[in-house]
């Protein structure tokens, strides 16, 4: 069951409703509507571009929760093929607009995060490099995206190796500026001798340190490497929320230890 979610924990913009009538879709949230006689507060919710939604909902804050890539990517796929069964029947009106109205939004929302997430620098946090497999790379570029824009600088490679670099120089640089590493972990990733190069230059460097530096990622159930067994992973196996929440936390908490000592 989802925590209930309270106003001022989640800032205006987009937002995924998690229960009610309205479960699974991508909204707006512009503002608040507090019902005194009720004691319940409720977000106010468009289903679309606000300047051309034919109208709002009230949604119960409980019931909605921050936008993450893995979210966005999901609906979208959702929506892509309602537009498509309704195309293919000739249904039309009300429910085939709501339907485009909607994917057109988590379209722009989509672009701008990639958009933001690439081009745009972020305020000085975590620096952390994710390492995975080739095979991983759809799950690397969404955690890349949310934690860029959570506000954490990122190493990832098809961002960061340009064409005609050395692809183990800027790895080994990439790994050299980074506080942390983000290891995904998966059937195709402990089979890969890049991975396991990356990992082990990082967890070197957190014996002579002292300190944590590798956070593990577990995308699925596999042989995870004798040295990382007894480290928590943050475990994106059934739920992408709860793992990158779990690994925002850790990353949160790590940099306050970190200005505590200084």
């Amino acid at each position: 069951m989802p925590k209930k979610t309270k106003s001022h924990e989640i800032p205006y913009g987009p937002v995924c409703i998690t229960d009610g009538p309205h479960k699974g879709r991508i909204g707006i949230y512009d503002d608040d509507d507090y019902n005194l006689a009720r004691k319940r507060e409720e977000a106010i919710v468009y289903f679309g571009d606000i300047q051309i939604a034919p109208g709002y909902f009230i949604i119960p804050f409980e019931n909605i929760s921050a936008v993450t890539t893995h979210t966005l990517m999901e609906r979208r796929e959702e929506l892509f093929k309602a537009a498509t069964s309704l195309k293919k029947f000739i249904l039309k009106g009300e429910k085939r607009a709501r339907v485009l109205e909607e994917l057109n939004l988590v379209e722009s929302l989509l672009a701008d995060r990639m958009f933001s997430a690439r081009l745009t620098e972020a305020s000085p946090a975590a620096r952390v490099f994710i390492s995975h497999s080739s095979k991983d790379k759809q799950l690397a570029r969404w955690i890349s995206v949310d934690l860029k824009n959570a506000g954490h600088r990122i190493w990832f490679d098809e961002w960061d190796i340009k064409v005609g670099e050395s692809i183990p120089r800027k790895i080994g640089h990439g790994l050299d500026a980074c506080d942390y590493a983000a290891v995904i972990l998966s059937k195709h990733a402990v089979d890969s001798r890049w991975v396991e190069n990356e990992w082990y230059t990082k967890y070197w460097d957190e014996i002579e340190e002292n300190k944590v530096m590798i956070l593990p990622v577990l995308k699925e159930d596999c042989t995870i490497p004798t040295l990382l067994k007894t480290k928590r992973y943050a475990d994106f196996r059934s739920d992408y929320t709860q793992g990158l929440e779990d690994l925002m936390h850790s990353l949160a908490h790590l940099n306050k230890l970190i200005q505590e000592k200084q």
